[in-house]
């Protein structure tokens, strides 16, 4: 039996999360096959066009969301949030397509979020904290000017957890976010050597994060730093 936890959000929009594990194979069959295939092909299209560059990276997010209600009584409400740290790791593969263009794709696995204050039903604040794990696939077209290069795209990601933490002293599933975001990017970065790149990355998300939205919206957004090592 799953026990499910009820508190007030401090708008007073009911927030609703259940106890339960998330599982990679409770995703749509046809999502996982789709997003699967997508990856492969375009880490093998970017391998055959030539002068490939590829490495590892990690770094650090600093991340928010923004929260909004319009109701008839309070329009356009905005819920206070705070900002998060969360991570980066995962790769990247670079193709040259000429002496100032380069495109990359970098999967990672990334965890986003917020921070925010909520009250359960006596009406007791806690200070508490939703953490989003995605595997995360941005797409980057960079113009590259000696060590300094400029770049953006679009980057899609699979939701893998959704907690939140604090509330009571305990730690909850959140079940009513889409399995799924999708974002635009923009990046500056900078080539310490030949091996090692500072990179700097700030993501806009525009997917409507909860399921049944009514009048909610749930976006994300975060600012990234990162470290890629080249390892060809």
């Amino acid at each position: 039996m799953q026990q499910v936890v009820k508190t007030t959000h401090y708008f007073g929009r009911l927030f609703e999360v259940e106890m339960h594990t998330f599982k990679w194979s409770s995703l749509p069959f046809l999502m996982k096959k789709s997003f699967i295939i997508v990856l492969v092909n375009l880490l093998l299209g970017l391998i055959a066009q030539g002068q490939i560059k590829y490495g590892l990276k990690a770094g650090l997010n600093v991340a928010n969301q923004t929260k909004n209600m319009s109701i008839p009584q309070v329009p356009n409400t905005i819920q206070n949030t705070k900002p998060m740290p969360g991570y980066q790791l995962g790769g990247f593969v670079k193709a040259t397509l000429s002496k100032h263009l380069s495109l990359s794709a970098e999967p990672a696995f990334s965890v986003v979020g917020a921070g925010m204050t909520l009250l359960d039903d006596n009406l007791k604040s806690y200070n508490v904290r939703e953490k989003i794990g995605y595997i995360e696939l941005p797409l980057i077209l960079q113009y590259k000017l000696q060590q300094l290069y400029f770049g953006a795209g679009p980057s899609v990601g699979v939701k893998v957890f959704s907690k939140l933490s604090g509330f009571e002293n305990r730690s909850f599933d959140i079940t009513h976010y889409k399995p799924f975001d999708a974002a635009g990017n923009v990046v500056v970065g900078y080539a310490l050597s030949k091996k090692v790149d500072l990179n700097a990355r700030y993501s806009h998300g525009f997917t409507n994060l909860i399921k049944d939205p009514g009048n909610a919206t749930t976006k994300n957004r975060f600012f990234n730093l990162s470290v890629f090592f080249y390892l060809q």
